[in-house]
């Protein structure tokens, strides 16, 4: 396992256009809203922050697409032909995810993620026989492209299959060859399962992934297109939420208490941020 020196991290959330840093977003504080479900549509000017980041939403402008039942809690939600980036319907995608706007983690580094992750019962697009044919991501780590064209993610948490799923892919294989590192039946629907990764990234890459508290990948390997400009371009930046294929059942997942970063995040392997669930459920 590579650690890296530990960094300080806060979350800031922001107000519809304006980015407003309100600490931990304790309800009623100037800033931000009292009660509700918080919203973003409009993914060419609307941003905001968490873990001290900005982010965008990749999503299509409907109202159940995203929202934000409390604090470090946010709702994901898919149907058939929501497209939330200009090539979804050309591949034949659908999309709401927050996507990190601002640094790109380079060679060399090491980028720490952690989050909780929650699936309401019966989202048939997670099913063995979904018919998704290849991929239900809820977390990546895209890679930094240019002329390249869009490229599969250099690391990714799959709900495919009926299976929970961790990836990678680098210039080992190119952006066809996925690396499966860990599979197992999904996790129970209807409860917070905590996930903590830490990923070296580059040719000479490793990478450690907890689930629950316990390690389930831990071991080298290559993580990126590290031959991208000679290996001077950053390598990868997080998405969390849903991007799967356009099937016709509608997908759910909440995420809670995403924090990432180069600074060590081990502490969240076995004490993660508790995850209080909505009065109306998980659903």
């Amino acid at each position: 396992m590579r650690k890296s020196i530990a960094t300080a991290t806060a979350v800031i959330l922001g107000t519809f256009g304006v980015a407003t840093a309100v600490g931990e977003f304790q309800h009623g504080e100037q800033g931000a809203r009292p009660t509700g479900k918080y919203q973003l549509l409009d993914t060419s000017t609307q941003q905001f922050y968490v873990d001290s980041h900005p982010m965008h939403l990749s999503a299509s402008r409907t109202p159940y697409s995203f929202t934000t039942p409390s604090a470090r809690l946010y709702r994901f939600e898919v149907r058939h032909n929501d497209y939330g980036w200009r090539g979804d319907e050309r591949n034949g995608t659908r999309r709401s995810e927050l996507v990190s706007s601002g640094v790109r983690f380079k060679a060399g580094e090491t980028l720490w993620t952690s989050f909780s992750f929650i699936v309401p019962a019966d989202q048939a697009s997670f099913h063995a026989d979904s018919g998704g044919d290849g991929y239900s991501l809820i977390h990546q780590w895209h890679s930094v492209d240019g002329d390249d064209g869009p490229r599969g993610p250099v690391f990714g948490v799959e709900l495919t299959g009926g299976n929970l799923n961790i990836i990678t892919r680098s210039d080992r294989g190119g952006p066809g060859v996925k690396v499966t590192h860990f599979s197992m039946h999904r996790p129970i629907d209807g409860v917070p399962h905590h996930i903590v990764a830490s990923g070296a990234l580059g040719k000479d890459g490793h990478l450690t992934v907890w689930l629950d508290g316990t390690v389930v990948v831990d071991g080298a390997t290559p993580i990126g297109y590290y031959r991208d400009d000679g290996g001077d371009r950053a390598l990868a930046y997080p998405h969390w939420g849903i991007y799967e294929k356009n099937i016709r059942e509608p997908a759910v997942v909440y995420h809670a208490n995403i924090e990432f970063g180069i600074g060590d995040l081990s502490s969240r392997i076995t004490r993660p941020i508790h995850v209080e669930k909505p009065a109306g459920g998980w659903t």
